[in-house]
């Protein structure tokens, strides 16, 4: 017989109440308790090959008690540079090594305490010309310092924008360049190796045993947090906060990690895979690190769970029956819009996070919550089997530019001046607004439209296509997402293309304004991002996605009102 659990839960997801016991009682039935704290990696896969990878990917478990000599070092090296007159430190990285950064900068920026010492920290995950150009605008070069982080030792993007900045501090401080650059890696990469040969003021090592999505506290998310103002010690200590039940970091069915891994299990169970973040403005940034670890663990084997984030308000009614919201709450701005979805039967869980600090708590309860969502799910959390292929394809592209030939692309179906369209169409139309009505109709109840642009991430764009998802939603019902390349493709790239069919995708891509070449490459950051949009494009076509190209050509994206070309 099943044994039975019962866990009291939040009553904004009283609807999802049968499904939560549900999941309790598989829970119970596979003893995952015990098995959890014992870390049996059993509990994600019965594939030798996957187990072997997860028994590699759980050191995350004892951050708490692991990084200890490393917030010492980090706060020792923030002393350093601020007696050297150092006052900005500037996050190069992709997916896991820039967004919890990316959130620990806005939150302590936001949350009102006064900060003593630190370094005014910025992320750059972006190869668009244009974002590089206007971050180096608002850095004094002689006092910044740089922190290339990768996993891998080998990204990319990290590359090409450290090999930039190398260039351009050389020219403002040439006999100390290396003491404006700190590495973060795994042990032995490219990356430590580089540090060493170029004189780095400083290499940290990270846990090895931590997949990127899972690294908000260790090396990746500790050291530019440190560096930004926080008390180190003070995130480890709290980090176990929701989700210590038990002494040490054992969980129990009463940690709040598995509470919300439950709810997002059952939530999936019965057809809610939307999950709808409603983040309060000091947290904002939080919505992107959620959206990476949910995405890139959940979305594989034609299963996943899709994160919508930073989507406007919308009227109650345009919400179909397919969301689970959860509420980001720093100071309560979402609450009102919270108890009108609860009186709409729309389920909603609040994560709680008032204080500065309980970030910590946070990002663990989440790392735990996404582990189990996926146990009940049946995937493996810990890998991504489809994230390399965009990349392998844009890289071919890049050597092709460099070897001085063209491109070989398909013809557009429509273009202008200023746009040209690219996919396939069963209709031949006389404008684009046709096309892109066309396309949006095949969208039915389930569905997603997922907007990925290979543009600036800057406020004027992010309001444009804010306004085009509104517009989106009110007209189909779909839930719309939004990524900018290439840093979604470190993200939800996975879910994209091992995820289940059912999203829409409209590729945004440019002549850029602006041409910044790559130095010793023979390319330049406008060939990279474009070879990327064109790389995840293909990418998304091979795996039988629906997907449109929209290319606007130099400064016309800026000119467009995208909301007029989709006239539905």
């Amino acid at each position: 017989m099943t044994p039975k659990t019962e866990i009291t839960y939040p009553a904004g997801v009283n609807l999802l109440d049968s499904a939560i016991q549900e999941q309790l009682n598989k829970l119970a039935g596979i003893n995952f308790v015990e098995r959890f704290n014992q870390h049996d990696v059993t509990l994600w896969s019965s594939i030798q090959s996957d187990q072997d990878e997860v028994a590699h990917r759980l050191g995350w478990l004892d951050s708490a008690q692991n990084g200890v000599e490393l917030v010492k070092a980090a706060s020792k090296l923030l002393k350093d540079v601020l007696s050297e007159g150092y006052t900005h430190a500037v996050v190069l990285g992709m997916g896991g090594s820039s967004l919890a950064p990316e959130v620990y900068s806005q939150f302590i920026t936001t949350h009102g305490e006064e900060k003593k010492e630190y370094l005014v920290l910025s992320i750059l995950d972006s190869t668009s010309p244009e974002q590089i150009l206007n971050l180096e605008k608002r850095i004094p070069l002689d006092k910044t310092l740089f922190i290339v982080s990768s996993k891998s030792g080998t990204t990319v993007e990290v590359k090409t924008l450290f090999a930039y900045f190398w260039d351009q501090v050389s020219q403002v401080d040439a006999k100390h360049t290396g003491k404006h650059f700190i590495a973060i890696s795994d042990p032995d990469t490219q990356l430590q190796k580089l540090a060493v040969e170029k004189g780095f003021r400083q290499a940290f090592q990270a846990d090895p045993n931590v997949g990127g999505r899972y690294s908000a506290l260790i090396a990746f998310g500790l050291v530019p947090a440190v560096l930004a103002g926080y008390d180190g010690q003070m995130l480890l200590e709290q980090s176990l906060k929701i989700s210590n039940a038990q002494s040490g970091n054992a969980i129990s069915m009463e940690d709040g990690g598995v509470q919300l891994g439950v709810v997002l299990g059952a939530a999936y169970q019965i057809g809610r895979d939307k999950l709808t973040l409603l983040a309060d403005a000091p947290v904002e940034a939080m919505g992107s690190w959620i959206e990476q670890l949910v995405a890139e663990s959940s979305g594989k084997e034609g299963k996943g769970i899709i994160p919508v984030d930073m989507e406007p308000l919308l009227p109650l009614d345009d919400y179909s029956d397919d969301r689970l919201f959860v509420h980001l709450r720093a100071d309560g701005h979402f609450d009102e819009r919270v108890s009108e979805l609860t009186a709409a039967n729309q389920p909603v869980f609040i994560c709680r996070m008032p204080g500065l600090y309980d970030l910590a708590a946070e990002f663990y309860r989440w790392e735990v919550a996404v582990a189990v969502a996926c146990i009940l799910m049946g995937v493996n959390a810990f890998n991504q089997p489809n994230v390399q292929e965009s990349k392998d394809i844009a890289k071919q592209m890049l050597n092709v530019l460099k070897d001085g030939d063209e491109l070989k692309m398909a013809a557009p179906i429509w273009q202008d001046d200023v746009l040209a369209l690219y996919g396939e169409s069963a209709h031949k139309h006389s404008s684009a607004q046709a096309y892109l009505k066309d396309f949006i109709a095949q969208g039915i109840h389930g569905d997603y439209i997922a907007l990925n642009a290979f543009i600036e991430r800057n406020e004027d764009n992010e309001l444009k296509i804010e306004e085009l998802r509104k517009n989106l939603t009110r007209a189909t019902h779909l839930p719309t997402t939004l990524g900018f390349g290439p840093r979604f493709l470190h993200s939800t790239g996975q879910l994209h293309k091992g995820g289940k069919n059912n999203g829409l995708f409209i590729v945004i891509t440019q002549d850029e304004n602006q041409t910044l070449e790559i130095p010793d490459e023979g390319i330049s950051f406008n060939n990279l991002i474009f070879a990327q949009g064109l790389g995840d494009t293909q990418a998304l076509e091979g795996h039988k996605r629906r997907v449109l190209r929209l290319h606007f050509t130099k400064n016309s994206f800026e000119e467009t009102q995208l909301t007029e070309l989709f006239r539905l």
